[in-house]
């Protein structure tokens, strides 16, 4: 196996390097750089696990994070927004109720006489 792909084994293993990259902190090119020079080696890598148990001991502290995210949304909202979005929803779909009603009615099917083959105008 190639030094790029005991990179990607190893970014596999520690997945908050990911995190690192997305908000911008290092790049991949610094960890790689880091990798090849020491390996796995935990003495060079201690500071970013440290780190990273850190933030995991906090996320597990915060019991209900999600729903104390989900009530702060909900205290964001503005209920009059809602409303209006609402009520313009409901006058659209009344609009087109009608229009599908008033199409409905005015398809009704006119019958259709043929001329006979042979008939002529003045007969």
């Amino acid at each position: 196996m190639d030094k790029k792909e005991e990179f990607k084994a190893f970014v596999k293993e520690n997945p908050f390097l990911i995190q690192y990259v997305r908000d911008g902190k290092k790049s991949w090119q610094d960890f790689y750089e880091m990798y090849d020079l020491y390996g796995e080696d935990e003495d060079a890598w201690g500071k970013l696990l440290n780190e990273e148990n850190k933030s995991t001991v906090k996320s597990n502290n915060r019991s209900g994070g999600y729903l104390e995210e989900l009530v702060k949304m909900a205290k964001n909202v503005d209920v009059n927004k809602v409303q209006e979005g609402i009520s313009s929803l409901q006058k659209t779909l009344g609009l087109f109720g009608e229009l599908f009603a008033a199409k409905k009615e005015g398809s009704g099917k006119k019958e259709y006489n043929p001329r006979p083959l042979y008939k002529r105008f003045e007969d």
